[in-house]
């Protein structure tokens, strides 16, 4: 009887293994069919990211579009995760109030667009531990069937953080670096050991491509219950970067700002942005920009949910030779990805790149991103570097408590922050 009571906890073990290795804590959209996925909190603009304090009555909002005349049977379900990234052991009646499965119905389908398209909006519903989220949506009940998946956070104030941001202390990288020195309150929450028991993710723009992670405290100052992060080798510091580019393709009636001209037909519509060069040998200039983001809209109606149509964006990026890798178009409109689909073609003859990719009408942040063949990414090649840029920098501070199973997310931090 003990055997068979063992073999069948292995089982369910096995199930659950199964199922996790799964479910990956990423931003990813699985359709060509799914365009201009959208994640903020409200009252929070399309350029927000998904990170609220746990316990506020603030909704979380999921917007995105699906291109074809006909709607979607769509459904979702909410995942816990680790600071690791690997799923947490909680069961979904721990985390959520309701069965783990929900129906989306509010959708739209688009107005007068040359390109047809349903417009759904989610609104998250409320969880019961902070942490690390993520959403998957899905089609017909069929799990494996899935369209979209993004992460959340929903965070603790119990261990307030400070930080003064700051070009590198290292001379060498005082004028292309840019570094974050930060002190963690731990004065509210007790853990065993704060060296193992605290995780910590530190980003730029949001992007979680590049975070820096497993850092560990220089300082434990327990009479006043800080943990210091000073470091002085860079390892809290990133590339200052440069200002994102940027267009405007909110009406297809008038050129807007960076773009060449406009060809309009029945049934689609093609867009050429003027010519670019790489930015890496020229003198920074600071501009306000959205830091990569970007938000859909129609400057005849104002509306950014159905309005708006998908134009055929083509971009042109001179090179007097081919780069040493493969070149991208980046942005949180890609979710920060290297994707074939946003990829360059390199045209010998003209001496360029060229790219044209479906975006809906709107307002976009970009830069140009290169991959070596070791696939390595560098985000300077063509962009330049500069320590003055300016860029916004979040901390997230995780924590494990005694006899608990999951990682609560207990700080966080956010600021805009330019070099000079």
């Amino acid at each position: 009887m003990k055997k068979n009571i063992f073999l069948f906890i292995l089982f369910c073990l096995a199930i659950q293994t199964t199922s996790f290795a799964q479910i990956i804590l990423e931003d990813r959209i699985y359709s060509d069919k799914i365009k201009t996925v959208l994640f903020y909190p409200l009252p929070d603009t399309a350029t927000g990211v998904p990170i609220i304090m746990f316990g506020q009555s603030i909704p979380l909002i999921l917007e995105f579009d699906e291109l074809g005349g006909e709607p979607s049977n769509l459904f979702y379900k909410i995942y816990h995760f680790n600071a690791d990234g690997k799923q947490s052991y909680l069961s979904a009646s721990q985390y959520l109030s309701e069965f783990n499965e929900y129906r989306i119905t509010d959708k739209d389908i688009s107005f007068k667009a040359r390109v047809p398209y349903y417009h759904y909006k989610v609104s998250i519903p409320r969880v019961k531990v902070s942490g690390n989220f993520l959403i998957k949506v899905y089609r017909n009940y069929d799990e494996d069937d899935v369209l979209l998946t993004k992460q959340f956070i929903i965070y603790e104030n119990i261990a307030p953080v400070t930080a003064v941001i700051s070009r590198s202390v290292v001379p060498t990288d005082a004028f292309r670096k840019q570094q974050v020195n930060f002190q963690i309150d731990y004065s509210q929450v007790t853990v065993n050991n704060v060296y193992t028991d605290f995780k910590v993710v530190l980003r730029q723009n949001f992007k979680d491509y590049n975070a820096i992670k497993n850092l560990q405290p220089t300082f434990v100052r327990n009479e006043t219950n800080t943990l210091d992060y000073q470091f002085y080798n860079n390892e809290n510091a990133f590339d200052g970067g440069n200002e994102f580019r940027y267009f405007d393709m909110r009406s297809v009636l008038f050129n807007g700002i960076y773009v060449d001209h406009i060809v309009r037909a029945n049934d689609k519509c093609d867009a050429w942005l003027l010519p670019e060069s790489t930015r890496k040998n020229v003198a920074y200039s600071f501009y306000d920009d959205l830091n990569g983001a970007y938000y859909p809209q129609l400057y005849e109606t104002l509306n950014g949910t159905t309005d708006p149509d998908y134009v055929l964006i083509h971009f042109k990026l001179t090179s007097p030779k081919p780069a040493p890798g493969n070149v991208y178009v980046t942005g949180r409109f890609s979710n920060w990805k290297t994707s074939p689909e946003y990829q360059m073609a390199y045209d010998s003859t003209e001496k360029c790149y060229n790219g044209a990719f479906f975006l809906k009408q709107g307002y976009y942040n970009y830069m140009y991103s290169l991959v070596t063949p070791d696939g390595k990414r560098d985000d300077i090649y063509f962009e330049g570097n500069s320590a003055y840029a300016e860029n916004a920098y979040d901390i997230i501070v995780y924590a494990r408590f005694q006899g608990e199973m999951y990682d609560r997310a207990v700080g966080y931090f956010s600021q805009r922050y330019r070099g000079r």
